[in-house]
């Protein structure tokens, strides 16, 4: 991480600034960014506006990045990571490739690989859960692949929309023993 920019080989995944507001603001709309597992947030600019100047986009405790491309700096999607409140050492993430045309790239599995090894290797934490819901085949076979396992399935609320899924788990020792994290140019 250098500065507030953690830099993969094809994405770099930033701090979110001012002018990002508008297209966050059309991605928060959009059952198509949001695509058919997440619930779009439906923001308003105004809200997003508060949001971006009290901080809630970046504490010491919850940060949302953009995911850039590397080769002209386009904008496709999002990624976020929160500590736990009662739990510092445990952390959850999500992330959303928003532009339509970038999914299925292994932008969304590159962009979780470098924040997970950013969120062990130097925050330090211990247990990093995340929620996908029961038919994103795709994103199962991401979490597998970046050496989470499957915790249980549950029923959850996605925005007042009730979703059955999976939660994944990825512990420090499951970290330390994946593949994944010891080969970058994969």
């Amino acid at each position: 991480m250098f500065n507030e920019i953690i830099y993969t080989r094809r994405l770099q995944l930033r701090r979110i600034r001012e002018t990002d507001l508008p297209l966050i603001h059309m991605w928060s709309n959009s059952d198509t960014a949001c695509g058919p597992y997440l619930t779009p947030a439906r923001l308003t600019a105004k809200s997003l506006y508060e949001q971006y100047t009290a901080n809630a986009f970046w504490s010491l405790r919850d940060k949302k990045f953009i995911i850039e491309k590397r080769d002209g700096l386009l904008p496709i999607g999002t990624i976020r990571y929160w500590l736990k409140p009662d739990q510092e050492k445990n952390a959850v993430m999500s992330v959303n490739i928003a532009d339509i045309g970038e999914r299925a790239k292994g932008f969304g599995t590159e962009a979780q690989k470098y924040l997970i090894m950013h969120l062990f290797e130097q925050i330090g934490v211990k247990t990093l859960e995340m929620y996908t819901d029961i038919d994103n085949l795709a994103q199962q076979r991401c979490l597998k692949k970046l050496g989470f396992s499957i915790a249980r399935s549950l029923t959850y609320e996605d925005r007042r929309v009730t979703r059955t899924g999976c939660l994944f788990v990825l512990t420090a020792e499951a970290f330390q023993s994946t593949a994944i994290y010891r080969f970058h140019y994969e």
